[in-house]
């Protein structure tokens, strides 16, 4: 049922603060996303690959995993857990509501060390669309398939009882964008100042804040792009489980830095399996000017990407 990564890092402790909120000591490591095949007994997909993922469905079309809408799942013995999108955060085996034929990426994170494995069923129990098996306690697994009129469920091939939930057809699930507070002319609502482009400057000076996964918005890095002076100093926190911060070029092709700036992530050397826990911060102050292109390294996949701007 596919490899098991069950290495035990030691947690990182440079250049991180522990602030208030609820401490989450659960999940402590993340596997980065494994490329994984689906049966297609239910749904189309037949491949999914890492990052530029495609999957092949039963038409002939070819769908990228980045057009795909994203749902992530925890995995616990007692019951899948809502993470994304906003109106399943928080359920226990939430109702999936898709619209048939179109592409979905299911992302699972082991929550409690247990062998969970994530598969679409019809109405007769037939197996479709699947995960590889996990037990190591943030590890991912995940499919990119297309619901079908015949999906029905979905379930834990390890605890079928208490890991089962429903999927109902129609006209799809809110996604986070839908979601996300606007003000009254259409435009997203944030704390910061924005220039006339539109793009996000830091007010005051000094110390830029980002929230890392906030409420609603798992897969994001709120604001997405901040501008500040050199000098200046952004403090990252993380506001939901399973998150990091990283400008290493080696942990993600899409990390980008100016000419002599130095890489910089919330974890030490090349361990990008490392995640933040719930309210720790993690700062980095800029001292080369340029743009800078950052990744939750496990989360990268789906769009989790982040943009520094440093002026001189």
């Amino acid at each position: 049922m596919g490899d098991r990564n069950d290495a035990n890092p030691t947690e990182n402790s440079a250049n991180r603060t522990k602030t208030g909120g609820t401490r989450r000591t659960f999940l402590r490591a993340m596997g980065a996303a494994t490329a994984l095949t689906g049966t297609g007994a239910i749904a189309g997909a037949q491949e999914t690959t890492t990052e530029e993922e495609t999957t092949a469905t039963d038409d002939g079309e070819t769908t990228t995993a980045s057009d795909a809408t994203p749902i992530v799942l925890g995995a616990r013995t007692s019951g899948w857990y809502g993470l994304a999108p906003a109106s399943l955060e928080g359920e226990q085996n939430p109702t999936l509501a898709l619209r048939a034929g179109e592409p979905y990426r299911l992302v699972w994170i082991n929550l409690d060390g247990e062998e969970h494995e994530w598969h679409l069923e019809d109405e007769a129990g037939n197996v479709g669309d699947r995960t590889e098996s996990a037990r190591q306690v943030g590890a991912t697994r995940e499919v990119v398939f297309e619901a079908s009129e015949q999906t029905t469920a979905y379930r834990c091939e390890f605890h079928p009882e208490q890991m089962v939930g429903t999927v109902e057809l129609g006209g799809g699930f809110e996604t986070t964008a839908e979601s996300e507070e606007t003000t009254a002319d259409g435009e997203t609502a944030t704390d910061e100042e924005t220039t006339e482009d539109g793009e996000t400057t830091a007010s005051g000076g000094g110390v830029t804040e980002v929230a890392v996964g906030p409420e609603g918005q798992y897969l994001r890095f709120v604001p997405e792009e901040v501008e500040i002076s050199v000098g200046d100093t952004v403090r990252w926190t993380a506001e939901s489980e399973g998150h990091n911060v990283s400008a290493k070029p080696e942990a993600s092709s899409k990390v980008e830095l100016p000419d002599g700036a130095e890489p910089f992530a919330t974890y030490e050397g090349s361990r990008s399996f490392m995640v933040m826990e719930v309210g720790e911060t993690y700062e980095h102050t800029f001292t080369t000017p340029g743009t800078y292109v950052y990744v939750c390294v496990p989360h990268a996949g789906q769009g989790m990407v982040g943009t520094v701007v440093v002026t001189e």
